[in-house]
């Protein structure tokens, strides 16, 4: 069965070209433009991994999608792939074991990023997660 990935951004260019790169390498894709409807996903749906911006209908939804999926899926990876410092000025990373237990994601990465770097990233955390089941 193919792996699923919850993708989650509220830019339709971004979303419909990632979506299908990843239907073309055999994934299954959903996709939501809001927290509220990844939220809404999630509750009948265990995605393998998550990819989110961090800005949806708030500047910081993605952040609180990141603990709501963490905390229904604990090894679920959670990847942030953001323009959040470019619109605000604001630099997060996962530097230090703080960073990670409040941004409760795996990958932090600001945008624009390469479809290529995107797509190594999360065949990483699948397989990571694969090692680790």
């Amino acid at each position: 069965m193919a792996r699923t990935i919850l993708l989650v951004d509220n830019d339709a260019l971004f979303v419909e070209t990632t979506r299908q790169r990843f239907l073309s390498q055999g994934y299954r894709v959903l996709c939501a433009r809001t927290q509220r409807e990844a939220e809404r996903i999630l509750a009948s749906t265990r995605p393998d991994v998550v990819v989110t911006e961090v800005i949806l209908e708030r500047q910081d939804a993605g952040f609180c999608l990141a603990w709501e999926v963490k905390k229904r899926y604990p090894d679920v990876p959670m990847i942030i792939v953001s323009s959040v410092t470019w619109h605000t000025g604001l630099y997060f990373n996962l530097s230090t074991p703080e960073d990670r237990n409040w941004i409760k994601a795996d990958v932090f990465i600001d945008k624009p990023i390469r479809a290529e770097e995107l797509d190594s990233i999360v065949s990483d955390c699948l397989n990571s997660k694969a090692k680790t089941a």
